[in-house]
């Protein structure tokens, strides 16, 4: 049955992910998508499965082509008699593998790209916005997002970019630059790439901790867990069973509630069902909500930012609520997810051992940009 089967799936695969090139041409190029996987680009360009299945048994190095992200880049260069010459992985958060085939044995390389080339910069400058800006300077659109991932733990894209301000994009060959920097008029942010022990490449500050921030648990003291998330939970008030996206925490009208993590106050209002709330954002997708506050902290206000552990309101029972609580929501993308099982990301840091040449490298690029 496999043989049978394997040359059906090796036609179909070569009529969907075939890339169209001249005759004559022998270096094909691929850009992952999501749900791509390595064995699509290499049946594509006309290889064998037995030859894909030696790749594969031929080093450990090798199963790294099974672990792709989109924005990854593959480069597969074909002998004048379609055999395979070279196999290139470029990923977006690492270094470029190169696989040579002499028609016997496969070789490998790795090259270190900050040891390969000097640095280069790419400034986009504000004046539309930032994807249409950095689509005009020529940056990636998976960088573009990158960006506004890391960014946005201190930028407000919707209101506190102005004309004029721009982004600096450092380079050492890679796919990814090297340093991140925001310039404005209020303020610079500047970020620096390392990579932590599973060999990926994040971005830190200055000071060697990345931008993001570890979430506390819970962002009231609490007695108990009065009502968990759910997918089915009987109303008390409606009288119907219905879904219950959040987590709420007893306490008595009065208790603190305080930010988990720093962020921007997004929304303050009163809501028929969630009486007074209050939505913080958090990066560029997480969004956490807190129902039924007996009142706001004094001075709190949509575009606010706030810091982790500041004070934004008081634990009641206003809104659709039958005592006193909080109701705490995390929302991914829009996304309700249960925050006692979500594992968010934590905090970071550079390794002792790689401070000093992680902090030379970014005196490096603020020196050659003349930024203090």
């Amino acid at each position: 049955m496999q043989k049978s089967f394997l040359p059906s799936l090796f036609l179909a695969l070569i009529l969907l992910y075939a890339p169209s090139h001249a005759g004559g041409n022998h270096d094909l190029n691929f850009k992952v998508s999501r749900g791509d996987a390595f064995y699509k680009f290499f049946f594509s360009a006309g290889l064998s499965g037995d030859l894909l299945t030696k790749l594969m048994s031929s080093d450990k190095r090798a199963q790294r082509l099974n672990n792709i992200f989109p924005g990854d880049k593959f480069r597969i260069i074909l002998n004048d008699d379609h055999s395979l010459k070279e196999i290139t992985f470029s990923p977006l958060n690492d270094n470029p593998l190169n696989i040579y085939y002499d028609g016997d044995t496969f070789s490998y390389e790795k090259k270190d790209a900050r040891a390969d080339s000097e640095l280069t910069y790419t400034v986009v400058k504000i004046q539309k916005s930032l994807n249409y800006d950095a689509k005009k300077a020529g940056v990636d659109s998976e960088v573009v997002k990158m960006m506004v991932d890391h960014f946005s733990w201190e930028i407000d894209f919707s209101r506190d970019l102005r004309k004029g301000d721009r982004f600096v994009l450092s380079w050492n060959g890679g796919n990814t630059p090297e340093a991140m920097i925001y310039i404005g008029d209020r303020k610079t942010i500047a970020l620096f790439s390392n990579k932590d022990s599973q060999g990926r490449k994040k971005y830190y500050t200055s000071n060697g901790l990345t931008i993001n921030e570890t979430f506390a648990f819970a962002p009231v003291k609490y007695s108990r867990i009065s009502s968990g998330f759910s997918k089915r939970r009987w109303h008390p008030k409606l009288k119907i069973y219905r879904p219950h996206r959040g987590t709420d925490f007893a306490a008595p009208t009065g208790t603190p509630v305080y930010a988990p993590a720093k962020g921007l106050v997004k929304y303050v209002a009163t809501l028929s069902g969630y009486g007074n709330v209050i939505y913080l954002k958090h990066g560029s997708e997480l969004v956490t909500v807190y129902a039924h506050l007996s009142k706001f902290a004094k001075g709190l206000k949509s575009g606010k930012r706030v810091k982790k552990g500041e004070l934004i309101g008081y634990v009641g029972s206003t809104g659709m609520s039958t005592g006193p609580h909080l109701h705490y929501e995390i929302r991914i993308n829009g996304i309700h997810k249960d925050a006692e099982k979500i594992k968010l990301e934590k905090r970071s840091v550079v390794p002792n051992s790689e401070m000093s040449s992680f902090q030379k490298r970014a005196k490096r690029i603020l020196f050659e940009l003349n930024i203090k």
